[in-house]
């Protein structure tokens, strides 16, 4: 049987990248998965964005397993080395707007292919896990009895 702390020194070996590390539900899960002992590489805008990479730099653990990065989700190169030697990506970041445009969706769509492009090019990537929020449709309801995974 495997102890926590065997399980968390085993973890240390493993490397997670999350995208839009400094946002709301990204943050969350890197602060989940340092305390878990997973070493985290987290991407940002900018490094020199201290309002956004502080709080990252904050959370427990950081100093030991947590390593940010720039990247750009336009940028189809800043993500090759991001994915470079990592296990799992927990794909978070998108462009958040207040009115959805065609752009918008757009840089969503063509960040989200090239992190995944890039994972097809690593090799070591195991799993990769896309996240979205109902705030993807801007909140709106349209007329069918529930928001779900089906919802087209």
């Amino acid at each position: 049987m495997i102890t926590t702390i065997d399980s968390v020194k085993n973890n240390e070996k493993i490397v997670v990248l999350v995208t839009g590390a400094s946002g709301y539900i990204a943050l969350h899960c890197v602060q989940q998965l340092l305390e878990n002992g997973y070493t985290v590489r987290g991407t940002v805008r900018s490094l020199q964005n201290s309002s956004k990479v502080n709080p990252l730099r904050d959370l427990k653990y950081s100093s030991e397993r947590l390593e940010l990065v720039e990247a750009d989700l336009e940028c189809s190169d800043h993500w090759h080395r991001a994915v470079d030697g990592c296990t799992y990506i927990l794909h978070i970041a998108s462009p958040w707007p207040i009115v959805a445009d065609e752009g918008i969706i757009k840089i969503a769509r063509d960040g989200t292919l090239n992190v995944l492009k890039a994972a097809a090019k690593c090799g070591t990537i195991q799993k990769i896990i896309l996240t979205s929020s109902t705030a993807a449709i801007n909140g709106k309801y349209f007329g069918r009895n529930k928001l779900n995974q089906n919802l087209k």
